[in-house]
């Protein structure tokens, strides 16, 4: 662990517990945006809806150790959307749901397709852009909170 790091964990310490979560999960949700923006530049596009699909998610809590905060940067299953659309004369909305279940596939190929990974080489690309997003957010983050809870006590 870095001293920096050191640094904010010890300033954390001082905070109440649910308020270091709060901060611990902005900062990653900011980080893992950028994991994110990469991922949408990185990835084949035939259609597009792999693209639209990629997003974050929080790991829910039964899955992950308390002291622990963990986001994935996933292509989300179903997308849904409404369009408005008109036929012979008459308009209305169209609802749909589109699954958009290839995205491994693209990522690391079949035996009839060759992988064109996208998701491994933006987190690789933004890895030292990601921990300094995260560094500084942190810090912001603490700065914000420090004076509300001086002005509470």
């Amino acid at each position: 662990m870095t001293d920096d790091f050191k640094q904010i964990k010890k300033l954390l310490s001082k905070l109440p517990t649910t308020l270091q979560q709060k901060i611990v999960v902005r900062a990653t949700r900011k980080a893992a945006l950028l994991i994110k923006k990469e991922a949408k530049n990185r990835v084949p596009i035939r259609t597009g809806l792999l693209k639209k699909s990629i997003g974050i998610a929080k790991a829910k809590k039964k899955d992950t150790p308390s002291d622990i905060t963990r986001f994935y940067i996933i292509p989300k299953s179903v997308i849904r959307f409404t369009k408005k659309i008109t036929v012979n004369g008459q308009s209305g909305k169209l609802k749909a749901k589109i699954y958009a279940y290839h995205a491994h596939f693209v990522e690391f190929g079949t035996k009839k397709m060759t992988a064109e990974p996208f998701l491994l080489p933006a987190a690789k690309a933004t890895k030292m852009q990601v921990v300094s997003t995260f560094k500084e957010e942190l810090y912001g983050q603490i700065e914000k909170e420090i004076p509300k809870i001086a002005k509470e006590v």
